[in-house]
């Protein structure tokens, strides 16, 4: 089961933690690890690329079946990549709720 945890502060997301494995197929078969991996890797360069790293806006962990986004300084432009990216695993758990489960919590 792949777990996302998404951490909000007043509406603004301030990490998400993607970790876990869907085990839909064999390895090197499993379409619902291969998309949410791709996701996290495109969404990992998207930030970086709008200087969240540079800026020292947060933080991005990327590490064997571990997507960790943590977000220290608020901008506009990041949450809105961060809202795209819980969009799209939003989708996966519709169409894949069997292997992927997403959780809110507001801290």
């Amino acid at each position: 089961m792949i777990n996302v945890y998404i951490q909000q502060n007043n509406e603004q997301i301030i990490a998400i933690k993607v970790s876990g494995h869907a085990d839909s197929a064999e390895y090197g078969k499993d379409l619902v690890c291969a998309g949410v991996t791709t996701v996290c890797v495109g969404i990992a360069n998207a930030l970086a690329e709008n200087g969240f790293l540079k800026n020292k806006l947060g933080t991005i962990g990327l590490n064997k079946g571990i997507c960790n986004i943590q977000v220290k300084q608020y901008n506009e432009k990041i949450q809105i990549v961060l809202e795209i990216f819980v969009t799209i695993l939003r989708t996966v758990e519709e169409s894949q709720p069997q292997y992927i489960k997403i959780k809110r919590m507001e801290v």
